[in-house]
């Protein structure tokens, strides 16, 4: 290289430099369910995946994995807010003392420290669990969201969301049951 450098009939010289993609996280399911990250052409519940048609995610995930800064409010039936997966990006709201009964910081709302249940008035936007034998509806649906959205990432758990290290703010608007 310095000998190209120093050659007057050489106007640039650089190295040729091997990149590879090193932001694949170790998530226990990444490479074989979330064919929406990174599709390598994978089954997934017994369908086979067409290869790269996704979102490029372990790209993105070189150049930043999300913020700690960023936070994402999730509209739905709520967030399992204890979920391994989730429980290290949940939201906290700073001046709100869980489960003390009271509007610490005066905006309206009792216990609103992961965010709010809209559905049932109450300071607990836990999500719909799922219940034995119960296969209609959108049980879960807002623990799924935001698992899509912001599960912690390189924790040798489950999936990752695309933002790894975002915030989520549990806002619970519905039960996710339909009406059949």
């Amino acid at each position: 290289l310095e000998r190209y450098r120093h050659n007057p009939a050489v106007e640039y010289a650089e190295p040729n430099y091997i990149y590879q993609l090193a932001a694949i996280p170790n998530d226990t399911q990444f490479r074989t369910s979330l064919w929406g990250l990174h599709n390598t052409g994978q089954t997934v519940n017994g369908t086979v995946g067409t290869a790269d048609v996704d979102i490029d995610a372990p790209e993105a995930w070189d150049i930043t994995t999300g913020s700690p800064n960023v936070i994402i409010a999730v509209i739905d039936t709520g967030i399992a807010y204890d979920h391994p997966d989730l429980a290290p990006n949940m939201w906290t709201n700073p001046g709100e003392i869980p489960n003390d009964g009271l509007d610490n910081d005066g905006n309206g709302f009792v216990d609103d420290y992961y965010g709010y249940d809209f559905f049932n008035n109450d300071g607990h936007p836990m999500d719909v669990p799922l219940q034995a034998g119960i296969s209609f509806g959108k049980v879960g649906h807002g623990t799924s969201l935001a698992g899509t959205i912001a599960a912690a990432g390189n924790n040798s758990l489950g999936v990752t969301g695309v933002m790894q290290t975002a915030r989520l703010m549990a806002l619970k608007a519905g039960d996710g049951w339909e009406a059949v």
